[in-house]
């Protein structure tokens, strides 16, 4: 089945079920790095607001042997499940008063993102962008949120500066950071998958190497976005005074970074390089942050690029 031909069958399984007091809305959603995807609203008669439900992936697991009936159970119950956001009252969207503790920001890759960063305020950090959102709700199947546009701005009679002083104050608070050993997520991993054939000693002896317990993964209590963790006040420079080391920040996505204690032998341009191949083999395009390898610097307390820059867009 075609890709058009799989949305007009969703389209048409949908509205059988929901019956004629809903109707179904198709728009194309810009994303991170360019990326349009294919969003599905379910309105039902009355509402204002609806989650949006993204088919691209929903496709792509078709395609993998999902058979198409359990695709429509679970976008029904996807919808179900964030009904709340039909009762929210947007009318708040015009008050700035009342938006300022939902003030966040996030980080992109700017090269990538010049079209959509020329609608929306942002502050150059690097080869990447500060931008700011709105953090609305969140639900058990994800967040609410809304971008930041210029026309946002000016409506609010707000401007750059404030947006960065109300986000840099909230993002840690609402969205406080999470610093784990890469030792401690495989033996999460390990834990999820091998039940009841999960033997404590023997894990612990595994993931316990050296090759390990240097790696630490740092995101934010959603795990969503939480590459901007590295922007949080004093995170970098406490871990780097931990370990007693500058550290190096390899971005595993929009989502995480990586951090490993600098060493005299560490080879930026061997990094660099496998940065890129995950990021071209194992993330998706809209999850990509960047091609860089970055270095924070204890003495200084600042984070540089790591050797050479390089020029990419994430494509």
């Amino acid at each position: 089945m075609v890709y058009k031909t799989f949305q007009t069958k969703i389209a048409g399984t949908l509205q059988s079920h929901l019956g004629p007091g809903y109707r179904l809305l198709f728009q194309k959603v810009p994303k991170n790095n360019g990326i349009l995807l294919d969003g599905l609203s379910i309105i039902r008669e009355g509402e204002k607001a609806s989650p949006t439900i993204y088919l691209n992936s929903y496709y792509e697991r078709y395609l993998e042997g999902i058979p198409f009936n359990s695709i429509i159970k679970e976008i029904l119950q996807i919808y179900q499940d964030n009904s709340s956001v039909t009762d929210l009252d947007f009318s708040i969207l015009n008050d700035f008063s009342q938006l300022k503790e939902k003030v966040l920001y996030k980080l992109i890759h700017t090269a990538s993102n010049k079209e959509m960063l020329a609608d929306m305020p942002w502050i150059p950090f690097l080869d990447l962008s500060i931008v700011f959102y709105l953090f609305l709700e969140q639900t058990e199947s994800g967040q609410m949120t809304a971008l930041v546009h210029n026309d946002h701005m000016k409506a609010w009679g707000t401007d750059e500066k404030e947006l960065k002083n109300l986000a840099l104050a909230n993002t840690p608070s609402m969205l406080p950071p999470r610093l784990t050993s890469m030792s401690d997520v495989m033996k999460s991993i390990a834990r999820e998958h091998l039940d009841g054939d999960y033997q404590e000693e023997f894990i612990d002896s595994l993931f316990s190497s050296q090759a390990f317990s240097p790696l630490h993964v740092l995101t934010n209590s959603s795990g969503i976005n939480g590459a901007s963790a590295v922007l949080y006040p004093e995170l970098l420079k406490n871990f780097a005074d931990r370990m007693e080391s500058d550290l190096i920040i390899l971005p595993s996505s929009i989502h995480e970074v990586l951090l490993i204690p600098n060493t005299e032998n560490a080879s930026f341009e061997d990094l660099a390089n496998m940065v890129s191949h995950i990021n071209r083999a194992e993330v998706p395009v809209e999850d990509r942050l960047s091609d860089q390898v970055y270095l924070y610097s204890r003495e200084r307390d600042i984070v540089t690029i790591a050797g050479p820059a390089v020029s990419s867009v994430l494509s």
